[in-house]
């Protein structure tokens, strides 16, 4: 059971502030990152998986969160929805560029086996 009380920025009470019951998991994974932070880093090599996990997942949170709490530096709403906007724009362009290199690879694939096939039957071998 998390308690919500351990919170120690202000980022991360204006998270819970917004977010709904159902995706308390969110402000508890902040909550992860806040503690992590606090203890000055992971303490072990499962600590480490999660905290490396957890910024991969909300780096910008990430970001607000170790600001704060190293430098006192506070990340308002408006700055907080204007990086999260341009992290999702990233996200979609990274997620477009896998697909494109992905259909690239799987052409590539395709044209190279036809060349392969077609030598086979050039050469004599059956269908």
């Amino acid at each position: 059971m998390a308690d919500y009380s351990t919170i120690r920025t202000q980022f991360v009470r204006d998270r819970l502030r917004e977010t709904r019951w159902e995706d308390r998991e969110y402000v508890q994974q902040l909550m992860g990152i806040e503690r992590i932070i606090c203890q000055g880093g992971p303490r072990n090599s499962a600590a480490r998986l999660l905290y490396e996990r957890l910024v991969r997942r909300f780096p910008i949170e990430h970001c607000a969160i170790f600001s704060e709490l190293q430098r006192g530096e506070l990340t308002t709403d408006s700055h907080f929805r204007v990086l999260s906007e341009a992290q999702q724009v990233l996200w979609r362009k990274q997620e477009q560029l896998s697909q494109d290199l992905e259909e690239q690879a799987e052409k590539k694939k395709a044209d190279r086996l036809g060349r392969e096939r077609l030598e086979w039957l050039l050469q004599g071998g059956l269908e």
